[in-house]
């Protein structure tokens, strides 16, 4: 299930936490866009090319590669929001024989996330095991499914840290450096090790040669750097000469977005420096209209300083189109719950929402 933001549109007459509602919006964006991006099975493979050492390259089928269906891994082990679990089948071999790749996505140090983890592990072990358990313990039972079960290994877990954060990250990435051992008992110690990604480390001859993978890893950079419109400017002429491309198109969009909503140093005249310079290189179709609008009317308040001025019908309006470009045209009775909302306030929270959210269901929900 998706997660559902903070509980703050429910009675608009109650104060908001907004400390909570910023951090859970400031997370939930990042964690959004790369997840968005990483279920993308061709980015998926090649951010694993990039990753992976090559003997272990060696031993999966890449063009098979799944997004797994779990890949909410458990509401119940979740901070805030969800990973990414890929299952690739070993080369030349039973399908049923398979590797899971973790990728615990993070924007900050967490001492604790190797631990996390470790628990996503054991959880991924115990569901593979009871779904062999159970085909075999089932009354109608095949000699298959009792083979296998009797000759069942827990897969290999190879869990990828892919941190994107301000500054480097620091924290363990292994768990027995969180474990209490004594001497002569490191032997009987949990062991497990994470692949470190870490973007913020990356200097620009160090970024992925990979044209589509270098521009989703300084979109990542971007939005932590004090030089966006520079940055976004380096990522257009990469992009440019693709633009006959819907690909190409696309990722512009996406770089464009996720600097007005999450970048943390953008300001409105970022975009208008970045608007001018873009048409002296020849380029005079290089915006969106959404983004124009979001930067004209200030719904992207805190990322694209603009001004939030406006009757309600209108930032309705304008929350009903963001909706409309993002995933698909409300339906009617949603709009309608849109537009009988009069709190300016509300309605702003909202719009900022509507940037984030992955579905209209999520967005509905919000409205509950």
């Amino acid at each position: 299930m998706p997660v559902k933001p903070p509980s703050k549109y429910s009675h608009s007459n109650q104060s908001l936490d907004q400390n909570a509602l910023n951090e859970f919006k400031k997370k939930y964006q990042h964690d959004a866009f790369c997840k968005y991006k990483l279920c993308n099975l061709r980015k998926a493979r090649k951010f694993l090319k990039h990753v992976l050492k090559p003997e272990v390259l060696k031993l999966v089928d890449l063009s098979k590669l799944q997004i797994d269906p779990e890949t909410y891994v458990d509401e119940e082990l979740k901070r805030l929001y969800t990973d990414v679990l890929y299952r690739i089948p070993l080369k030349n071999s039973d399908e049923t024989i398979v590797v899971f790749i973790l990728i615990e996505l993070k924007t900050q140090n967490d001492q604790w996330t190797i631990f996390q983890i470790a628990k996503y592990v054991v959880r991924i072990w115990d569901r593979e095991f009871r779904a062999v358990e159970s085909a075999a313990k089932t009354p109608n039972a095949n000699d298959e499914a009792k083979r296998r079960f009797d000759n069942f290994l827990l897969p290999m877990v190879v869990p990828i840290i892919f941190h994107y954060g301000e500054r480097p990250f620091t924290s363990p990435t292994e768990l027995i450096e969180l474990i209490q051992t004594l001497p002569g008992t490191e032997e009987f110690a949990l062991t497990l090790k994470a692949v470190l990604c870490d973007v913020a480390t990356l200097v620009p001859n160090c970024l992925p040669h990979d044209s589509e993978l270098g521009v989703l890893f300084r979109v990542l950079q971007m939005v932590f750097s004090k030089n966006v419109s520079d940055r976004l400017l380096e990522i257009y002429r990469i992009l440019r000469p693709t633009f006959h491309l819907k690909e190409s198109q696309q990722e512009w969009r996406d770089a464009l977005y996720y600097a007005a909503t999450s970048a943390k140093h953008f300001k409105r005249q970022d975009y208008i420096n970045l608007t001018k310079q873009t048409k002296k290189e020849g380029d005079k179709t290089m915006s969106i209209s959404l983004l124009d609008e979001l930067v004209a009317e200030g719904t992207a308040k805190g990322r694209v300083e603009g001004k939030a001025e406006g009757k309600a019908e209108g930032k309705a309006e304008m929350i009903i189109r963001i909706l409309s470009r993002r995933l698909a045209l409300p339906s009617k009775s949603l709009q309608r719950k849109i537009t009988s909302i009069q709190n300016i306030a509300q309605l702003d929270e909202l719009a900022d929402f509507a940037l984030t959210c992955v579905s209209l269901d999520e967005f509905a929900t919000a409205l509950k």
